[in-house]
Protein backbone atom coordinates (compact mmCIF):
# COMPACT_ATOMS: atom_id res chain seq x y z
CA UNK A 1 0.00 0.00 0.00
CA UNK A 2 1.90 3.07 -1.25
CA UNK A 3 2.07 6.19 0.89
CA UNK A 4 -0.13 4.41 3.48
CA UNK A 5 1.31 6.58 6.26
CA UNK A 6 -0.89 9.37 4.85
CA UNK A 7 -3.84 7.20 3.94
CA UNK A 8 -7.11 6.57 5.76
CA UNK A 9 -8.32 3.06 5.13
CA UNK A 10 -12.07 2.41 5.37
CA UNK A 11 -13.04 -1.24 5.88
CA UNK A 12 -16.65 -2.27 5.37
CA UNK A 13 -18.15 -5.55 6.50
CA UNK A 14 -21.06 -6.19 4.09
CA UNK A 15 -22.78 -8.64 6.47
CA UNK A 16 -22.45 -6.53 9.62
CA UNK A 17 -25.78 -5.66 11.22
CA UNK A 18 -27.66 -3.23 9.02
CA UNK A 19 -24.76 -2.49 6.68
CA UNK A 20 -25.99 -5.16 4.28
CA UNK A 21 -29.21 -3.16 3.88
CA UNK A 22 -27.47 0.16 3.24
CA UNK A 23 -24.09 -0.85 1.84
CA UNK A 24 -24.37 1.29 -1.31
CA UNK A 25 -25.42 4.32 0.69
CA UNK A 26 -22.58 3.91 3.20
CA UNK A 27 -20.06 3.43 0.40
CA UNK A 28 -21.43 6.43 -1.51
CA UNK A 29 -21.28 8.74 1.53
CA UNK A 30 -17.73 7.65 2.37
CA UNK A 31 -16.59 8.27 -1.22
CA UNK A 32 -18.18 11.75 -1.17
CA UNK A 33 -16.51 12.43 2.19
CA UNK A 34 -13.10 11.39 0.84
CA UNK A 35 -13.53 13.69 -2.16
CA UNK A 36 -14.95 16.63 -0.23
CA UNK A 37 -12.31 16.55 2.52
CA UNK A 38 -9.46 15.84 0.07
CA UNK A 39 -8.61 12.67 1.96
CA UNK A 40 -6.12 10.19 0.61
CA UNK A 41 -8.28 7.18 1.32
CA UNK A 42 -9.38 3.77 0.15
CA UNK A 43 -12.37 1.50 0.80
CA UNK A 44 -11.74 -2.20 1.35
CA UNK A 45 -14.27 -4.95 2.05
CA UNK A 46 -13.91 -7.86 4.43
CA UNK A 47 -15.04 -11.11 2.80
CA UNK A 48 -15.09 -13.70 5.60
CA UNK A 49 -14.71 -14.14 9.35
CA UNK A 50 -11.23 -13.02 10.38
CA UNK A 51 -10.56 -11.17 7.12
CA UNK A 52 -10.75 -7.75 8.76
CA UNK A 53 -7.97 -8.80 11.15
CA UNK A 54 -5.80 -9.77 8.17
CA UNK A 55 -6.52 -6.53 6.31
CA UNK A 56 -5.74 -4.38 9.34
CA UNK A 57 -2.51 -6.23 10.05
CA UNK A 58 -1.44 -5.65 6.45
CA UNK A 59 -2.27 -1.94 6.77
CA UNK A 60 -0.43 -1.58 10.10
CA UNK A 61 2.64 -3.30 8.67
CA UNK A 62 2.58 -0.64 5.96
CA UNK A 63 2.34 2.18 8.55
CA UNK A 64 -1.31 3.12 8.00
CA UNK A 65 -2.21 6.24 9.95
CA UNK A 66 -5.93 5.63 10.50
CA UNK A 67 -8.24 2.66 9.95
CA UNK A 68 -11.98 3.26 9.99
CA UNK A 69 -14.36 0.35 10.51
CA UNK A 70 -17.90 0.61 9.14
CA UNK A 71 -19.52 -2.24 11.07
CA UNK A 72 -20.56 -3.43 14.49
CA UNK A 73 -18.80 -4.60 17.63
CA UNK A 74 -17.68 -7.86 16.01
CA UNK A 75 -16.05 -6.04 13.10
CA UNK A 76 -14.44 -3.55 15.48
CA UNK A 77 -13.07 -6.45 17.52
CA UNK A 78 -11.56 -8.08 14.42
CA UNK A 79 -9.84 -4.81 13.51
CA UNK A 80 -8.70 -3.82 16.98
CA UNK A 81 -6.93 -7.14 17.59
CA UNK A 82 -4.26 -5.96 15.15
CA UNK A 83 -4.17 -2.41 16.56
CA UNK A 84 -3.31 -3.06 20.21
CA UNK A 85 -0.09 -1.24 21.12
CA UNK A 86 0.35 0.24 17.63
CA UNK A 87 0.46 3.87 16.47
CA UNK A 88 -2.51 3.38 14.14
CA UNK A 89 -5.78 4.94 15.26
CA UNK A 90 -9.18 3.25 15.03
CA UNK A 91 -12.17 5.17 13.72
CA UNK A 92 -15.73 3.89 13.95
CA UNK A 93 -18.75 4.34 11.67
CA UNK A 94 -21.50 2.41 13.49
CA UNK A 95 -23.21 -0.01 11.10
CA UNK A 96 -23.86 -2.98 13.38
CA UNK A 97 -27.05 -3.99 15.10
CA UNK A 98 -26.21 -3.35 18.78
CA UNK A 99 -23.27 -0.92 18.38
CA UNK A 100 -22.31 -1.19 22.05
CA UNK A 101 -18.86 0.40 21.82
CA UNK A 102 -20.05 3.23 19.56
CA UNK A 103 -22.97 3.96 21.89
CA UNK A 104 -20.63 4.07 24.88
CA UNK A 105 -18.31 6.49 23.07
CA UNK A 106 -21.31 8.57 21.94
CA UNK A 107 -20.48 8.13 18.25
CA UNK A 108 -23.69 8.92 16.34
CA UNK A 109 -25.42 6.39 14.08
CA UNK A 110 -25.55 9.03 11.34
CA UNK A 111 -22.84 8.20 8.78
CA UNK A 112 -22.10 11.85 8.05
CA UNK A 113 -21.82 12.76 11.74
CA UNK A 114 -19.58 9.76 12.41
CA UNK A 115 -17.34 10.80 9.50
CA UNK A 116 -17.20 14.33 10.94
CA UNK A 117 -15.71 12.82 14.10
CA UNK A 118 -13.14 10.97 11.97
CA UNK A 119 -12.25 14.26 10.28
CA UNK A 120 -11.79 16.02 13.64
CA UNK A 121 -9.30 13.25 14.51
CA UNK A 122 -9.50 13.59 18.31
CA UNK A 123 -7.56 10.52 19.53
CA UNK A 124 -7.55 8.96 23.00
CA UNK A 125 -5.79 5.84 24.24
CA UNK A 126 -8.41 3.35 25.42
CA UNK A 127 -8.00 0.27 27.58
CA UNK A 128 -8.52 -3.21 26.20
CA UNK A 129 -9.29 -6.45 28.00
CA UNK A 130 -7.29 -9.61 27.36
CA UNK A 131 -9.04 -12.93 28.02
CA UNK A 132 -6.51 -15.75 27.70
CA UNK A 133 -5.43 -15.29 24.05
CA UNK A 134 -8.46 -13.20 23.00
CA UNK A 135 -9.23 -9.48 23.23
CA UNK A 136 -12.41 -7.61 24.16
CA UNK A 137 -12.82 -3.92 23.48
CA UNK A 138 -16.38 -3.43 24.70
CA UNK A 139 -17.08 -6.36 27.01
CA UNK A 140 -16.80 -10.10 27.48
CA UNK A 141 -18.84 -12.49 29.58
CA UNK A 142 -19.45 -16.07 30.58
CA UNK A 143 -22.71 -17.81 31.41
CA UNK A 144 -26.14 -16.77 30.19
CA UNK A 145 -24.97 -13.81 28.10
CA UNK A 146 -22.61 -16.08 26.12
CA UNK A 147 -25.48 -18.41 25.23
CA UNK A 148 -27.61 -15.40 24.25
CA UNK A 149 -24.74 -14.22 22.02
CA UNK A 150 -24.55 -17.67 20.42
CA UNK A 151 -28.29 -17.85 19.72
CA UNK A 152 -28.34 -14.28 18.42
CA UNK A 153 -25.28 -14.94 16.24
CA UNK A 154 -27.05 -17.93 14.66
CA UNK A 155 -30.36 -16.10 14.10
CA UNK A 156 -31.41 -15.23 10.56
CA UNK A 157 -32.51 -11.74 11.60
CA UNK A 158 -30.80 -9.05 13.66
CA UNK A 159 -32.24 -6.27 15.77
CA UNK A 160 -33.55 -5.58 19.26
CA UNK A 161 -36.55 -7.92 18.95
CA UNK A 162 -34.35 -10.87 17.98
CA UNK A 163 -31.97 -10.00 20.81
CA UNK A 164 -34.79 -9.92 23.37
CA UNK A 165 -36.22 -13.20 22.06
CA UNK A 166 -32.79 -14.83 22.33
CA UNK A 167 -32.41 -13.54 25.89
CA UNK A 168 -35.80 -14.82 27.04
CA UNK A 169 -35.39 -18.27 25.48
CA UNK A 170 -31.94 -18.80 26.97
CA UNK A 171 -32.98 -17.44 30.39
CA UNK A 172 -35.91 -19.84 30.62
CA UNK A 173 -33.63 -22.80 29.88
CA UNK A 174 -30.54 -21.75 31.83
CA UNK A 175 -29.22 -23.36 35.01
CA UNK A 176 -27.08 -20.93 37.06
CA UNK A 177 -23.43 -21.95 37.33
CA UNK A 178 -21.21 -21.97 40.43
CA UNK A 179 -18.16 -19.89 39.53
CA UNK A 180 -15.05 -18.94 41.50
CA UNK A 181 -13.68 -15.43 40.99
CA UNK A 182 -10.18 -14.63 42.26
CA UNK A 183 -8.30 -11.35 42.50
CA UNK A 184 -5.16 -10.43 44.45
CA UNK A 185 -7.39 -9.12 47.25
CA UNK A 186 -10.23 -11.63 47.44
CA UNK A 187 -11.88 -14.85 46.33
CA UNK A 188 -15.62 -15.15 45.65
CA UNK A 189 -17.75 -18.20 44.92
CA UNK A 190 -21.13 -17.34 43.48
CA UNK A 191 -23.97 -19.12 41.73
CA UNK A 192 -24.34 -16.86 38.74
CA UNK A 193 -26.44 -16.23 35.70
CA UNK A 194 -23.39 -14.59 34.17
CA UNK A 195 -20.20 -12.69 34.88
CA UNK A 196 -19.37 -9.70 32.70
CA UNK A 197 -15.94 -8.16 32.19
CA UNK A 198 -16.86 -4.65 31.09
CA UNK A 199 -14.64 -2.15 29.35
CA UNK A 200 -17.64 -0.16 28.07
CA UNK A 201 -20.95 0.13 29.84
CA UNK A 202 -23.22 -1.97 27.62
CA UNK A 203 -23.98 -5.02 25.50
CA UNK A 204 -25.50 -2.77 22.83
CA UNK A 205 -28.95 -1.26 22.21
CA UNK A 206 -28.12 0.89 25.30
CA UNK A 207 -28.57 -2.24 27.45
CA UNK A 208 -26.25 -0.91 30.15
CA UNK A 209 -24.99 -3.73 32.34
CA UNK A 210 -22.07 -1.71 33.77
CA UNK A 211 -23.11 1.95 34.13
CA UNK A 212 -19.83 2.96 35.82
CA UNK A 213 -17.50 1.34 33.27
CA UNK A 214 -14.96 3.63 31.61
CA UNK A 215 -12.70 2.79 28.66
CA UNK A 216 -10.02 5.16 29.89
CA UNK A 217 -9.68 4.45 33.63
CA UNK A 218 -7.23 1.52 33.54
CA UNK A 219 -9.76 -0.88 35.09
CA UNK A 220 -12.48 -3.30 34.00
CA UNK A 221 -15.79 -3.53 35.79
CA UNK A 222 -16.45 -7.12 36.87
CA UNK A 223 -20.23 -7.51 37.01
CA UNK A 224 -21.79 -10.52 38.75
CA UNK A 225 -25.40 -11.25 37.85
CA UNK A 226 -26.60 -13.64 40.53
CA UNK A 227 -29.23 -16.33 40.34
CA UNK A 228 -32.65 -14.76 40.86
CA UNK A 229 -36.26 -15.87 41.12
CA UNK A 230 -38.18 -15.75 37.85
CA UNK A 231 -40.53 -13.10 39.23
CA UNK A 232 -37.58 -10.71 39.71
CA UNK A 233 -36.26 -11.00 36.15
CA UNK A 234 -38.52 -8.35 34.52
CA UNK A 235 -37.61 -5.66 37.09
CA UNK A 236 -33.92 -6.53 36.92
CA UNK A 237 -34.00 -6.33 33.11
CA UNK A 238 -35.74 -2.95 33.32
CA UNK A 239 -33.09 -1.64 35.73
CA UNK A 240 -30.33 -2.71 33.32
CA UNK A 241 -32.18 -1.20 30.36
CA UNK A 242 -32.54 2.15 32.14
CA UNK A 243 -28.90 2.30 33.25
CA UNK A 244 -29.61 1.36 36.86
CA UNK A 245 -27.97 -2.06 37.00
CA UNK A 246 -25.97 -0.91 40.03
CA UNK A 247 -29.27 -0.55 41.93
CA UNK A 248 -30.40 -4.13 41.22
CA UNK A 249 -30.45 -6.50 44.24
CA UNK A 250 -29.12 -9.37 42.14
CA UNK A 251 -26.21 -7.54 40.54
CA UNK A 252 -22.92 -6.65 42.18
CA UNK A 253 -19.76 -5.26 40.66
CA UNK A 254 -16.22 -4.19 41.43
CA UNK A 255 -13.31 -2.70 39.52
CA UNK A 256 -10.19 -4.77 38.91
CA UNK A 257 -7.06 -4.90 36.80
CA UNK A 258 -6.84 -8.70 36.74
CA UNK A 259 -9.12 -11.60 37.68
CA UNK A 260 -8.97 -15.38 37.47
CA UNK A 261 -12.11 -17.42 36.81
CA UNK A 262 -12.66 -21.10 37.57
CA UNK A 263 -15.74 -22.85 36.15
CA UNK A 264 -16.82 -26.43 36.75
CA UNK A 265 -16.20 -27.19 33.06
CA UNK A 266 -15.40 -25.55 29.74
CA UNK A 267 -18.14 -23.39 28.28
CA UNK A 268 -19.04 -20.49 26.01
CA UNK A 269 -17.83 -16.92 26.25
CA UNK A 270 -19.27 -13.76 24.74
CA UNK A 271 -16.58 -11.45 23.35
CA UNK A 272 -17.91 -8.19 21.92
CA UNK A 273 -21.15 -9.91 20.89
CA UNK A 274 -19.62 -12.99 19.28
CA UNK A 275 -19.58 -16.46 20.91
CA UNK A 276 -16.33 -18.32 21.54
CA UNK A 277 -15.43 -21.49 23.40
CA UNK A 278 -13.64 -20.83 26.70
CA UNK A 279 -11.51 -22.87 29.06
CA UNK A 280 -12.42 -24.03 32.53
CA UNK A 281 -9.76 -21.68 33.90
CA UNK A 282 -9.82 -18.16 32.45
CA UNK A 283 -7.35 -15.32 33.01
CA UNK A 284 -8.67 -11.80 32.40
CA UNK A 285 -6.60 -8.62 32.59
CA UNK A 286 -6.74 -4.99 31.54
CA UNK A 287 -4.20 -3.57 29.11
CA UNK A 288 -4.32 0.14 29.99
CA UNK A 289 -4.19 2.78 27.24
CA UNK A 290 -3.39 0.15 24.61
CA UNK A 291 -5.68 1.15 21.72
CA UNK A 292 -5.80 4.52 19.99
CA UNK A 293 -9.43 5.45 19.21
CA UNK A 294 -10.92 8.46 17.46
CA UNK A 295 -13.65 9.84 19.74
CA UNK A 296 -15.92 12.91 19.86
CA UNK A 297 -14.22 15.99 21.28
CA UNK A 298 -16.85 16.52 23.97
Amino acid sequence: MDNSQEKILFILNPVSGFLGLRRRRVESIIKKHIKKEHIYGEIWYSKYAGHTTELVKQAVDNHAKTIVIAGGDGSINEAARSLVYTDTALGIVPCGSGNGLANHLKIPFSINKALQIIRDNHIKAADTIKIDDQYAFSLAGIGLDALVAKRYHEAKRRGIITYMQSSIIEYLNYTPELITIKTEAMEIQEKCLCIIFANSNQFGYNFRIAPQADLFDGYMDVVIVKSMPFISAPLSSFQIWTGNADKCLYISSFKAKKVSIVRHKEGMMNIDGDPFKSNQHIEVEVLPASLKVIVPKN
